[in-house]
Protein backbone atom coordinates (compact mmCIF):
# COMPACT_ATOMS: atom_id res chain seq x y z
CA UNK A 1 0.00 0.00 0.00
CA UNK A 2 1.74 3.19 -1.19
CA UNK A 3 2.10 5.86 1.52
CA UNK A 4 0.10 9.39 1.77
CA UNK A 5 2.44 11.94 0.94
CA UNK A 6 2.24 14.55 4.13
CA UNK A 7 1.76 18.27 2.44
CA UNK A 8 3.11 21.26 4.53
CA UNK A 9 2.34 22.15 7.59
CA UNK A 10 -0.40 24.43 8.41
CA UNK A 11 0.46 26.87 10.96
CA UNK A 12 -2.75 27.38 13.09
CA UNK A 13 -4.00 31.24 12.87
CA UNK A 14 -3.00 33.22 15.83
CA UNK A 15 -5.70 33.94 18.13
CA UNK A 16 -6.97 38.09 18.45
CA UNK A 17 -5.64 40.18 20.97
CA UNK A 18 -7.51 40.15 24.10
CA UNK A 19 -9.32 43.44 24.82
CA UNK A 20 -8.07 45.22 27.93
CA UNK A 21 -10.93 47.48 27.85
CA UNK A 22 -13.46 47.74 30.49
CA UNK A 23 -17.28 46.55 29.23
CA UNK A 24 -19.01 49.63 28.41
CA UNK A 25 -16.05 51.60 28.27
CA UNK A 26 -16.47 54.52 25.54
CA UNK A 27 -14.08 56.81 23.31
CA UNK A 28 -15.52 60.16 21.88
CA UNK A 29 -13.82 62.44 19.26
CA UNK A 30 -15.92 65.49 20.64
CA UNK A 31 -13.34 67.06 22.65
CA UNK A 32 -14.70 69.13 25.69
CA UNK A 33 -13.60 72.81 25.71
CA UNK A 34 -11.20 72.26 28.67
CA UNK A 35 -9.38 69.55 26.57
CA UNK A 36 -9.34 71.98 23.69
CA UNK A 37 -8.24 74.90 25.72
CA UNK A 38 -5.08 72.74 27.20
CA UNK A 39 -3.84 71.47 24.11
CA UNK A 40 -3.64 75.41 22.59
CA UNK A 41 -2.59 76.49 25.87
CA UNK A 42 0.24 74.09 25.35
CA UNK A 43 1.30 74.63 21.93
CA UNK A 44 1.73 78.12 22.32
CA UNK A 45 3.90 78.27 24.77
CA UNK A 46 6.15 75.98 23.62
CA UNK A 47 6.16 78.10 20.32
CA UNK A 48 7.68 81.13 22.44
CA UNK A 49 10.35 78.78 23.58
CA UNK A 50 11.21 78.42 20.09
CA UNK A 51 10.82 81.57 19.21
CA UNK A 52 12.64 83.29 22.29
CA UNK A 53 15.63 80.11 21.06
CA UNK A 54 15.68 81.83 17.46
CA UNK A 55 15.62 85.39 18.83
CA UNK A 56 19.11 84.32 21.27
CA UNK A 57 20.74 82.96 18.02
CA UNK A 58 20.03 85.77 16.60
CA UNK A 59 21.55 88.61 19.02
CA UNK A 60 24.36 86.13 19.79
CA UNK A 61 25.45 86.28 16.01
CA UNK A 62 23.99 89.97 15.59
CA UNK A 63 22.77 88.22 12.53
CA UNK A 64 21.17 90.49 9.35
CA UNK A 65 18.17 90.08 7.56
CA UNK A 66 19.77 86.94 5.50
CA UNK A 67 20.98 85.50 8.30
CA UNK A 68 17.88 85.75 10.44
CA UNK A 69 15.92 83.73 8.06
CA UNK A 70 18.35 81.17 7.69
CA UNK A 71 18.27 80.75 11.55
CA UNK A 72 14.67 80.62 11.83
CA UNK A 73 14.86 77.76 8.96
CA UNK A 74 17.39 75.96 11.20
CA UNK A 75 16.36 72.63 13.15
CA UNK A 76 15.27 73.71 16.45
CA UNK A 77 18.14 71.42 17.53
CA UNK A 78 21.04 73.00 15.83
CA UNK A 79 19.75 76.07 17.34
CA UNK A 80 19.57 74.57 21.07
CA UNK A 81 22.88 73.36 19.94
CA UNK A 82 24.71 76.26 19.35
CA UNK A 83 23.44 78.15 22.45
CA UNK A 84 24.61 75.16 24.54
CA UNK A 85 27.72 76.03 23.09
CA UNK A 86 28.05 79.51 23.87
CA UNK A 87 26.79 78.90 27.50
CA UNK A 88 29.29 76.01 27.98
CA UNK A 89 32.08 76.99 26.28
CA UNK A 90 32.34 80.43 26.96
CA UNK A 91 29.84 80.93 29.55
CA UNK A 92 31.17 77.94 31.28
CA UNK A 93 27.85 77.14 33.16
CA UNK A 94 26.64 73.45 33.48
CA UNK A 95 23.33 73.28 33.22
CA UNK A 96 22.27 70.18 31.93
CA UNK A 97 19.12 69.79 33.91
CA UNK A 98 17.95 73.18 31.84
CA UNK A 99 18.68 71.09 28.69
CA UNK A 100 17.57 67.83 29.39
CA UNK A 101 13.76 69.68 30.79
CA UNK A 102 13.93 70.95 27.24
CA UNK A 103 13.92 67.50 25.69
CA UNK A 104 11.43 65.98 27.49
CA UNK A 105 9.23 69.29 27.09
CA UNK A 106 9.78 68.53 23.06
CA UNK A 107 8.61 65.37 22.86
CA UNK A 108 5.52 66.10 25.16
CA UNK A 109 4.95 69.36 23.15
CA UNK A 110 5.13 66.76 19.97
CA UNK A 111 3.51 64.40 21.48
CA UNK A 112 0.24 67.03 22.25
CA UNK A 113 0.57 68.71 18.65
CA UNK A 114 1.06 65.68 16.38
CA UNK A 115 -1.53 63.00 18.77
CA UNK A 116 -5.01 62.30 17.74
CA UNK A 117 -6.95 62.90 20.75
CA UNK A 118 -10.13 61.33 22.18
CA UNK A 119 -12.13 60.95 25.88
CA UNK A 120 -12.08 57.96 27.17
CA UNK A 121 -15.37 57.03 29.43
CA UNK A 122 -16.30 53.92 31.26
CA UNK A 123 -12.91 53.98 33.25
CA UNK A 124 -11.94 54.13 36.76
CA UNK A 125 -10.00 57.57 36.71
CA UNK A 126 -11.92 60.34 38.92
CA UNK A 127 -12.37 62.04 35.40
CA UNK A 128 -14.60 58.79 34.32
CA UNK A 129 -16.34 58.39 37.90
CA UNK A 130 -17.58 61.69 38.51
CA UNK A 131 -21.51 62.11 38.95
CA UNK A 132 -20.96 64.53 35.70
CA UNK A 133 -18.11 62.95 33.80
CA UNK A 134 -15.53 64.61 31.53
CA UNK A 135 -13.96 61.58 31.07
CA UNK A 136 -9.92 60.87 30.58
CA UNK A 137 -8.10 62.15 27.80
CA UNK A 138 -6.30 60.25 25.89
CA UNK A 139 -3.83 60.52 22.70
CA UNK A 140 -2.81 58.16 19.95
CA UNK A 141 0.11 59.09 17.72
CA UNK A 142 0.86 56.31 15.33
CA UNK A 143 4.39 57.08 14.22
CA UNK A 144 5.09 56.76 17.83
CA UNK A 145 3.32 54.53 19.21
CA UNK A 146 1.95 51.69 16.95
CA UNK A 147 2.98 48.09 18.43
CA UNK A 148 0.98 45.58 16.32
CA UNK A 149 -0.78 44.26 13.21
CA UNK A 150 -3.82 43.93 15.24
CA UNK A 151 -4.85 46.48 17.34
CA UNK A 152 -3.40 50.25 17.81
CA UNK A 153 -2.61 52.16 21.39
CA UNK A 154 -3.58 55.15 22.88
CA UNK A 155 -1.39 57.23 25.63
CA UNK A 156 -3.74 58.53 28.80
CA UNK A 157 -2.77 61.87 29.03
CA UNK A 158 -4.94 63.73 32.28
CA UNK A 159 -4.82 67.22 33.18
CA UNK A 160 -2.19 67.45 35.61
CA UNK A 161 0.00 66.49 32.83
CA UNK A 162 -0.35 69.43 31.12
CA UNK A 163 -0.55 71.00 34.67
CA UNK A 164 3.13 70.17 35.14
CA UNK A 165 3.79 70.68 31.39
CA UNK A 166 2.76 74.59 31.39
CA UNK A 167 4.71 74.44 34.88
CA UNK A 168 7.87 73.76 33.29
CA UNK A 169 7.50 75.49 30.02
CA UNK A 170 6.58 78.93 31.92
CA UNK A 171 10.25 77.89 33.92
CA UNK A 172 12.06 77.37 30.77
CA UNK A 173 10.15 80.24 28.89
CA UNK A 174 11.39 83.28 31.75
CA UNK A 175 14.79 81.36 31.46
CA UNK A 176 15.15 81.95 27.50
CA UNK A 177 14.16 85.46 27.69
CA UNK A 178 16.38 86.09 30.67
CA UNK A 179 19.16 84.60 28.98
CA UNK A 180 18.44 86.94 25.39
CA UNK A 181 17.84 89.85 27.48
CA UNK A 182 21.16 89.22 29.16
CA UNK A 183 22.80 88.79 25.69
CA UNK A 184 21.49 92.07 24.37
CA UNK A 185 22.92 93.45 27.36
CA UNK A 186 26.23 92.07 27.45
CA UNK A 187 27.02 93.16 23.53
CA UNK A 188 25.43 96.64 23.94
CA UNK A 189 28.17 96.90 26.40
CA UNK A 190 30.36 95.82 24.69
CA UNK A 191 29.92 98.09 21.61
CA UNK A 192 29.77 100.88 24.02
CA UNK A 193 33.36 100.11 25.79
CA UNK A 194 35.21 99.81 22.33
CA UNK A 195 33.69 103.25 21.00
CA UNK A 196 34.94 104.36 24.53
CA UNK A 197 38.22 103.05 23.82
CA UNK A 198 38.83 104.16 19.87
CA UNK A 199 37.21 107.67 21.00
CA UNK A 200 39.95 107.66 23.90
Amino acid sequence: MAKKKKGPKRTPPKAPPTSVAIPGMTWSFDLPDRLKIAIADAVIVFSHIDCMVIESVWVLEEADLRRKKQIAKEHAADNIKFIRGIVEEHMQLDIDSTWDALTELRRERNLIAHGTWSVRFGGDTPGETASDPEGLPMVLWHSKMLESDHFVTAESFDYWRFDKFMKRARVLLNTFQQFRTMCEEAIAEEKASRAASSAG
